[in-house]
């Protein structure tokens, strides 16, 4: 076997990528709770989802979020039972998903959040630099999703 020497100095790139995404979970989680909206991130990214287009697939949710077809349907059942959505079937697969009355009236409640932690995230920095840094991470999905990055 070849010994090989790894650099342990290159930076560890996606792992800070995901490690500064699961704070930026924590803090989200804790704005939520903080103003007494029982929903979790997840929740949050998929109530989100349909505050911009209602009535989408489970499977649109899922691409627009980013998130696997799984964890969408468990967080669809979830906030069905809170009341906060509700399913059509168009088949025996296929789901649409529309925002509840108690929905559309949380939903300035829950932008709220969404904007003060949006505020405290570009406070961080110059509007360039999270210019560049957005179109960093715009390069490495679009890469990966044509097969380049895999």
């Amino acid at each position: 076997m070849e010994n090989r020497k790894v650099n342990i100095e290159a930076p560890a790139l996606g792992c800070l990528v995901g490690r500064a995404y699961q704070l930026m979970l924590k803090q989200l989680e804790k704005g939520l709770k903080d103003a007494g909206l029982e929903i979790t991130p997840n929740e949050y990214l998929i109530l989100r989802s349909l505050y911009v287009a209602d009535g989408q697939q489970q499977c649109e949710i899922a691409e627009s979020i980013g998130k696997d077809k799984a964890m969408v349907c468990r967080c669809v059942s979830l906030l069905e039972r809170k009341h906060l959505i509700y399913t059509v079937s168009v088949s025996h697969k296929c789901l649409r998903v529309f925002l509840t009355d108690k929905a559309k009236t949380m939903q300035p409640s829950v932008m709220e959040v969404a904007m003060k932690r949006h505020k405290a995230l570009t406070e961080l920095s110059t509007p360039e630099n999270i210019k560049i840094f957005n179109d960093i991470l715009n390069q490495i999905i679009n890469t990966h999703q044509k097969g380049i990055l895999s």
